[in-house]
């Protein structure tokens, strides 16, 4: 990269950052997630991860797939739907995934349980540095941190990686840092006006703060941008596994990119397994 990785500070994960930025940022990222246009998207992002999840793990309903950072459930959800609606047309197993944060949202993640019976949730707070395993004795875990693992500096991603290691079976992160996302960075501004438009037209504080003074887009904005500045190169996040003081015998690490819409959307991914051939 041309630049070193910086460890900026999102205004969305500030204190005195407003409750319906900080929803409106979360919610707007996680239908981004879906955004597929036709005659233009190859897929959308959830599609593209599920293609990747199932090229890498041909095993998938032997694993529990934990999200460790989940937030208000971000793209797992999506990617849920997808995965498992596949499985049912193979006759396959589903595949269980588990939603943990820090700070749950456990009204959110009840609904989404409500919808989706493969979705669960631990209800406490979970440290992503110190996840003990979730998956039951007869599944592999896997820890999926998407686009979150860049919030962490390096001490705590170390110590992520750690416990991941230590405790789970594989390893799925979605990561970039290029000179392209940053250019395309300024596309989510105009992202923010459609979100507001469509799904928040109700609501006079997101029509006031999207409309009349941009508060909301020029925050997706500058958070997009500061997140391309903090991601990790797959090669930064295998220095840091080097240094985590774990065994790293019998995993395997291997990273790419699949374009989504080409030019502006590319998925790039991060995938270690252990015990794969």
């Amino acid at each position: 990269m041309p630049w070193p990785r910086i460890q900026f500070h999102e205004l969305g994960d500030q204190p005195w950052c407003p409750a319906w930025l900080h929803h409106h940022e979360q919610f707007s990222l996680s239908q981004l997630w879906a955004l597929r246009v036709p005659l233009w998207s190859r897929s959308s992002l959830a599609t593209a991860a599920c293609t990747v999840l199932k090229e890498h793990f041909t095993d998938l309903s032997s694993y529990t797939i934990v999200d460790v950072c989940a937030g208000a459930g971000g793209p797992t959800p999506l990617i849920e739907r997808e995965l498992n609606r596949d499985a049912e047309k193979q006759d396959q197993e589903p595949v269980t995934f588990v939603l943990t944060d820090m700070f749950p949202p456990v009204d959110v993640w009840s609904a989404i349980a409500k919808k989706q019976p493969n979705v669960r949730f631990i209800e406490e707070a979970v440290d992503a540095r110190s996840v003990g395993r979730v998956a039951a004795d007869d599944k592999k875990e896997c820890r999926v941190f998407n686009i979150c693992f860049h919030h962490f500096d390096d001490r705590d991603a170390a110590g992520i990686l750690r416990g991941a290691v230590a405790e789970a079976d594989a390893i799925f992160e979605i990561t970039a840092r290029q000179v392209s996302t940053c250019l395309y960075s300024p596309l989510v501004f105009f992202w923010g006006f459609y979100v507001t438009l469509l799904w928040y037209w109700n609501s006079p504080v997101h029509l006031l703060f999207t409309f009349l003074l941009p508060i909301a887009p020029v925050a997706l904005w500058v958070d997009g941008f500061i997140s391309c500045l903090r991601t990790r190169t797959p090669g930064e996040i295998e220095d840091l596994l080097a240094t985590s003081g774990k065994d790293l015998d019998g995993w395997t690490f291997s990273s790419g990119q699949r374009s989504v819409q080409w030019p502006f959307i590319t998925l790039y991914y991060f995938v270690g397994r252990k015990g794969a051939k």
